[in-house]
């Protein structure tokens, strides 16, 4: 029995001498990659259920498994103001964010914004890189931001 203890103990001795701190994180691991922030926000006085959509690239499939591929994916929002987060979006990637109102004619007093913002690995700074505005976009001319993530 004291021979297993020891030579438990030389195993345990041996296992923390071989560590240090300077291990990877999942988060370190995706260094060249971003993660991308897509902001929409109407202000209107009227009830914005099921009739707002975003039109946003992600690079995940439909079970949320990351294929690396960008991928237009369409949905509602619920209210006035929605934050999309799009993780691992690859560097040079080119993205488009677009909303509209799916209305028959553009509702009076009703702006749209939007904005692309990013982070890069693993950074906290998050940088806002392109912002646009209009008037009640409908279907047929949806309001559109594009951006490149930067390659290096």
């Amino acid at each position: 029995m004291k021979r297993a203890a020891k030579y438990l103990l030389l195993c345990l001795v041996t296992a923390l001498a071989g560590c240090d701190d300077d291990f990877l994180t999942e988060y370190d691991t995706h260094n060249d990659e971003y993660t991308v922030y897509y902001y929409v926000k109407y202000s209107t006085v009227y009830n914005f259920h099921d009739i707002a959509y975003v039109s946003f690239t992600n690079f995940f499939d439909d079970d949320f498994k990351y294929t690396g591929k960008p991928r237009q994916i369409v949905t509602s929002i619920e209210g006035t103001s929605e934050w999309i987060e799009a993780q691992r979006v690859p560097k040079g990637s080119h993205l488009e964010f677009s909303t509209y109102v799916d209305v028959e004619e553009p509702l009076p007093n009703t702006k749209a914004e939007i904005s692309i913002a990013i982070s890069r690995g693993n950074q906290a700074t998050i940088t806002e890189v392109a912002t646009a505005q209009a008037d009640c976009p409908l279907k047929d001319t949806p309001l559109t931001l594009t951006y490149d993530i930067p390659v290096k």
